[in-house]
């Protein structure tokens, strides 16, 4: 009798209004995705009131770009933004976005990093 295991999805699904994405939650992804949404949105929150308006408009634009492009592949921001022609609006589907995967991850299982998880497996072993 043969041992039949259902394989798992490798992608988080993710719809912005028409526009269908996916995450994938790939080891590497999912440990970039932790190290660099972070710092892309302290860098977004971190373009200073004393920048002129259309200099911190484009400073938005290249973070948001980055953030987005890292999470759902390249050319994603160009899409959204012509969506929704707003950085602010923009900024607010990001961190939308960074909570979801976030939630949907725990609920998948990844609710630790690869490291604690390997840490716990050596400390069993012993």
């Amino acid at each position: 009798m043969a041992i039949k295991i259902q394989t798992k999805k490798t992608e988080i699904p993710i719809e912005i209004g028409e526009l269908k994405f996916a995450f994938d939650v790939s080891d590497e992804s999912i440990q970039n995705f932790r190290e660099e949404a972070l710092r892309i949105q302290k860098e977004f929150h971190e373009i200073g009131p004393d920048v002129d308006d259309e200099k911190a408009l484009e400073q938005a634009k290249a973070v948001l770009k980055k953030g987005f492009d890292m999470m759902l592949g390249e050319g994603a921001f160009e899409k959204i933004y012509k969506l929704s022609p707003s950085v602010v609006i923009c900024a607010q589907y990001f961190s939308q976005l960074v909570q979801g995967i976030e939630v949907e991850l725990q609920n998948m299982g990844f609710s630790e990093s690869q490291q604690e998880i390997a840490q716990k497996y050596i400390r069993k072993k012993k």
